[in-house]
């Protein structure tokens, strides 16, 4: 009799212990498919298969990407970022001898503040301007908008090392960059918040993004062009008040560079030598 219970009761266990394996096997199938789908949506809604293979791979191999953090008002990184080439030193994203003013960056600029420049080509019979990548990067972020009734492009690049630079107000768009965009949700005037790119694009160095900028109803033909060091903050110091009046300051201000420094000697000395694009600030600048 004895054995018959001990027997029963080591069958009980076993079942017992081969339930809660399997409803743990089911809870971890379950909560990696969620973690899956959050991955695969946090960008695109429209991600293909091969696209979240592409994403895994990445993911597995450490790509080397870079996040700001709200909750730590800092930029990090994930992966094994390479060191960056010394000296930094790149191209004018558009031809600089035919701009006719500089917005610099690091002013208050339509009341509001601009860690990043801009280049303004007001001699120009059309906004047919062609833009290109100044440097290798990765397009992880992006924005479209409708403003004064026309669409305008905001792309957000990073490289690996830790460099960001922002190419904004691009009214046409070459083909690679077009079908990138048209999976963007249109926003309305003045709503130039984000999009996060799911896997990132790789861009290369002079590769041809744009060939229209500003805006072509009224021929206002410029382009906003930022540069940025995730690393390591500027050294600029902001009040408490400018901090509250104006909005990611830590995100980019503390981080933006005087982009003219950094420009093949050739653009640089057109650059430096051109008027202030901004009627009230000039050349004023926190960087420059």
């Amino acid at each position: 009799m004895k054995n018959k219970i001990l027997i029963a009761l080591v069958v009980i266990l076993v079942l017992v212990i081969s339930a809660f394996f399997a409803q743990k096997e089911f809870v971890s199938r379950e909560d990696a498919g969620k973690m899956e789908e959050n991955v695969s949506t946090d960008g695109f809604k429209a991600i293909t298969g091969q696209e979240k293979e592409i994403m895994k791979n990445e993911i597995s191999e450490e790509k080397v990407t870079w996040t700001f953090y709200q909750d730590s008002s800092q930029w990090s990184f994930a992966g094994k970022p390479p060191a960056c080439s010394e000296p930094l030193v790149f191209p004018s994203p558009a031809d600089i001898k035919s701009a006719s003013s500089i917005l610099y960056p690091g002013q208050v600029r339509g009341g509001d503040y601009k860690p990043h420049g801009g280049i303004r080509f007001d001699n120009l019979e059309n906004n047919e301007v062609d833009v290109y990548a100044p440097m290798d990067g990765n397009l992880f972020m992006a924005a479209r908008h409708l403003e004064s009734e026309e669409v305008q492009y905001s792309l957000y690049f990073t490289n690996d090392c830790g460099i960001m630079y922002k190419l904004d107000h691009l009214r046409e768009l070459t083909g690679k960059f077009n079908d990138i965009m048209e999976k963007i949700p249109m926003k309305g005037s003045g709503d130039t918040r984000t999009t996060q790119i799911v896997p990132s694009v790789f861009v290369g160095n002079g590769e041809h993004i744009a060939t229209k900028i500003g805006f072509e109803a009224n021929k206002n033909i410029f382009l906003d062009f930022g540069v940025y060091d995730l690393r390591k903050t500027n050294g600029v110091v902001y009040g408490e008040e400018f901090r509250a009046q104006f909005q990611n300051i830590d995100q980019f201000g503390t981080h933006a560079l005087c982009w003219l420094d950094y420009l093949e000697e050739k653009d640089r000395s057109i650059a430096k030598s051109l008027p202030g694009g901004d009627g009230i600030q000039g050349k004023t600048s926190d960087y420059c």
